[in-house]
């Protein structure tokens, strides 16, 4: 039968889809064609990082410091080279070359030359040279620890010893740049410039001036607050396993628990990578640096069931003893959120459980722990009295802490006397700028919004620390004597004086009745200055004859009260002036009380405080031995010394002019005493009058 062509065409229309799809599967068989052929994965090496994991009691599990470690938490040793002026005579030695041409340099960047034409000042016509060799001028290294996480503008203690002078007495150091590391002149490698220093010198106060004693050293001397901070330093937490997740968890955490507030500069935490944030210590921190620290590294990063946690430390903290400390600082670091679990053991029958609740619980200022802590500070161990005292003062949300804490200062024990004190002082310095914040913001609504947001909070805290009057809840009061130093008055207890030889200069009286004692002969100085009187009650007569100025100064009548003795001992005899004074600078003024007391002038006891800023820097420069490593095959592996604290700058006596650090020790360990050292007696410390010790208050042998 005949096919249509009309048939033939749907036929046709019909195979058509069927023949290409033949032909597209037949062409994928073919060889060589490549059409829809997927290739096959080529295999890659991996590299995988091994998890570290901290071998931990499961308790601390999910904590910052379980996972990090925390760098630059310990005290930046920074140092430099200066210049000191206003000596008597006792400088311009023989200044080694590497010395003399670094300053040099630094007095001719900074404009000292002969060119100056200005009559009124010392430098006229005077070349840098010149300078160096004047016998009232000495090149010194200073030195300084910068606590961590300082940030500019902080201020720090300055320890500085001469390069060229027999003694600092009256001096005061020009500016001069603190880098991080030793001291290095302009031709040695620099290290970046973190500090700055200048100020009046501090000198041990118990020596004579210009006159050499055995024991003391009288080029060695220190300004009290007298560094600045010029560029931060932080502190950095480095994760064990990197992270991006895990770091945006922690620095939500931190900021969580210590968000930022108007005089801090940036946000406590930051991210910068999968590895690392970095911290910023807050500013209501600044005085408790290693508390922030211990906080930060016991610190939940899951802050999504707080109460939980809660409860998981205080059972670990109550059943297992060796966990206390840890369990302390994790219940305080989880904030007020954790108060209900660590209230029921404030009484717990074990000490251990007991102490580290109310340590935390103070640490959050909790009033409830008052009660813990107040039996502890009146009736306690010995070793737990003073941490209690100190902890006791942080809580202000109760006058309890005050009430106790005056009671504490009739103490029989001087170290407890002066620990009450401290807390004291502070407390009334925080209700002073409350107190000042209310009278500022009452002025106008200007005044009233700038306290409110925190804008004043630092002219505030100055005004409160320089002028305390007398606070009728604590007891205690201050004010700024010349500029120089400050006056504390505690009239409370047994007379006492108190000096301080770190941060703020401080002379502190202790005592209702601080007077002088008559009939009195005192002297001191080799006769230099002289103090009598031929009745009891009667007048006092002062002598003086200050041999750097070439004056003498006679007065029929001084102050018979010891605070205003001070007073008139600091104050500057300006012509013309209704208050009268000898302008002696701090140092000197803790010596004539001393020799006062010792006169049998004063009738109280005398203390001063531990040397801490010392302390500092031997912690940070211990003598170590680094080694140098072979350049060839040839070259033999050498160990050298460094950063010796004993070692003196320039030893004229052999005439060896290497440099050296310059921290010695004024009380170093037995086993570490420098060679010739044996002959000083046993927990003497360089420095001090004999029979007393650095933290040991003279008690005097009637």
């Amino acid at each position: 039968m005949p096919i249509s062509s009309r048939h033939f065409g749907i036929r046709l229309s019909v195979l058509m889809p069927c023949l290409v799809t033949l032909l597209v599967l037949s062409s994928m068989t073919m060889p060589g064609c490549r059409l829809m052929k997927k290739k096959k994965p080529v295999p890659k090496a991996r590299i995988t990082t091994p998890t570290v994991v901290r071998d931990l009691p499961s308790q601390l599990r999910g904590t910052i410091g379980a996972e990090a470690r925390i760098i630059g938490n310990t005290p930046t040793m920074v140092s430099g080279i200066g210049f000191v002026v206003g000596l008597d005579g006792t400088g311009g030695l023989t200044l080694p070359e590497q010395y003399a041409g670094h300053l040099e340099r630094e007095m001719g960047l900074n404009g000292v030359n002969v060119s100056n034409d200005n009559p009124q000042s010392p430098l006229f016509g005077m070349s840098p040279r010149q300078l160096l060799r004047d016998r009232n001028t000495a090149a010194v290294i200073v030195q300084a620890a910068i606590p961590p996480g300082s940030s500019p503008g902080d201020s720090y203690d300055v320890y500085v010893r001469a390069i060229n002078a027999t003694s600092l007495e009256g001096g005061k150091l020009w500016t001069t740049e603190l880098r991080i590391g030793p001291p290095s002149t302009y031709n040695d490698k620099q290290a970046h410039i973190i500090g700055k220093a200048r100020g009046p010198l501090f000198l041990n106060p118990f020596a004579e001036p210009g006159v050499e004693t055995s024991g003391i050293t009288r080029n060695i001397g220190r300004i009290l607050d007298g560094g600045f901070v010029t560029a931060g330093t932080e502190i950095q937490i480095i994760l064990d396993n990197p992270s991006h997740q895990r770091v945006r968890q922690m620095v939500s955490a931190i900021n969580a628990a210590f968000p930022a507030r108007v005089l801090d500069r940036s946000p406590t935490a930051r991210g910068v990578d999968e590895s690392v944030l970095f911290i910023s210590i807050p500013h209501n921190f600044k005085d408790r640096r290693d508390d922030f620290l211990e906080l930060i590294s016991h610190l939940t990063i899951d802050q999504s069931y707080p109460e939980v946690y809660a409860q998981r430390y205080a059972q670990a903290l109550e059943s297992n003893a060796y966990l206390a400390n840890d369990m302390s600082w994790c219940l305080e670091a989880l904030g007020e959120r954790a108060l209900p679990q660590l209230r029921p053991l404030y009484d717990h029958p074990e000490s251990a459980p007991r102490l580290a609740a109310l340590r935390a619980g103070a640490g959050l200022g909790d009033p409830l722990s008052v009660d813990g802590l107040s039996k502890i500070a009146i009736n306690g161990p010995e070793n737990l009295r003073v941490n209690a005292i100190a902890l006791l003062a942080r809580i202000e949300d109760s006058l309890v802490p005050d009430k106790v804490l005056r009671g504490l200062l009739e103490s029989d024990q001087l170290n407890i006397r002066v620990e009450a004190y401290e807390g004291l002082m502070q407390r009334a310095i925080n209700a002073r700028k409350r107190q000042l914040a209310r009278n500022i913001g009452g002025v106008g609504s200007v005044n009233r919004a700038a306290v409110l947001s925190g804008a004043m909070d630092q002219q505030i805290d100055v005004l409160a620390r320089v002028q305390l009057p007398a606070d009728p809840v604590r007891g205690v009061s201050r004010r700024l004597i010349a500029g120089k130093f400050f006056l504390d008055i505690v009239p409370i207890g047994k007379p006492l004086i108190y000096i301080t030889q770190h941060n703020e200069p401080r002379i502190v009286l202790f005592g209702s009745d601080q007077h002088v004692r008559t009939p009195l002969l005192a002297s001191a100085w080799s006769d230099r200055l002289m103090l009598a009187s031929d009745t009891e009650g009667g007048p006092i007569r002062l002598y003086y004859r200050d041999d750097k100025k070439r004056k003498t100064y006679s007065h029929p009548d001084v102050p018979s009260d010891l605070p205003s003795l001070v007073e008139f001992l600091a104050i500057e005899p300006t012509p013309g002036s209704v208050k009268r004074g000898l302008g002696l600078s701090y140092s000197r003024v803790v010596g004539a009380l001393y020799e006062m007391y010792d006169d049998l002038g004063i009738e109280a006891d005398f203390t001063t405080e531990q040397d801490q800023l010392l302390a500092d820097l031997l912690a940070s420069v211990k003598p170590t031995d680094i080694e140098i490593r072979a350049e060839g095959p040839e070259d033999s592996v050498t160990m050298i010394p460094i950063n010796d604290p004993r070692s003196q700058v320039i030893d004229r006596q052999s005439g060896m002019t290497k440099r050296r650090t310059l921290l010695v020790p004024i009380n170093p360990p037995k086993e570490d005493l420098v060679p010739g050292a044996e002959d000083q007696p046993e927990g003497q410390p360089e420095g001090q009058p004999e029979g007393q010790s650095s933290d040991t208050p003279a008690m005097r042998d009637e």
